[in-house]
């Protein structure tokens, strides 16, 4: 993760990591995990089909090598996509309807769209992390509600998929 160009830190929620292999040899790793919890234009949509344990957010995608395949990205989204379908059910026991995933600018998601993904719109670029070392957070109704600092602003594009 520490070479992608995003540099993650880790992801809430659920989560199944794939290693992708190209003849036997590593070559990147994709990620389904819990859908973002608001996305613009994203239950527009999927309509009344949506809900968001049914959604799967690939949020992360990495190819160290494509081989000399310029389409290994959209062959592996394809498979990807058919896999984690199956294996999100028999984990989780949520039918899943669609995926989701962000793209940071200034990239344009050429492979989700190869892939025959909708753009349905595009972040404020707004994200919160806790802070790490600082349990500040209060309760509220329930809920910890943690202190948070806003990241750096960074708009993703936000594309969409229907099973």
């Amino acid at each position: 993760m520490s070479i992608h160009y995003s540099h993650p830190k880790g992801f809430v929620g659920r989560q199944l990591i794939y290693k992708i292999f190209d003849n036997k040899e590593f070559v990147g790793v994709i990620v389904g995990g819990s859908a973002t919890l608001h996305l613009p234009n994203r239950n527009d949509f999927f309509g009344e089909d949506y809900y968001i344990n049914g959604i799967i957010n690939n949020n992360f995608f990495h190819l160290i090598d494509n081989h000399g395949d310029k389409n290994l990205g959209t062959k592996v989204l394809s498979k990807w996509r058919k896999q984690v379908v199956v294996d999100w059910e028999e984990k989780y026991k949520d039918k899943v309807v669609g995926f989701e995933s962000l793209v940071e600018l200034p990239r344009t998601g050429a492979m989700y769209k190869a892939d025959n993904w909708t753009l349905v719109g595009q972040t404020k670029g707004f994200t919160c992390r806790r802070v790490p070392g600082h349990e500040t957070g209060v309760f509220t109704g329930g809920k910890r509600v943690w202190n948070t600092k806003p990241d750096e602003l960074k708009p993703k594009l936000v594309f969409c998929k229907r099973i």
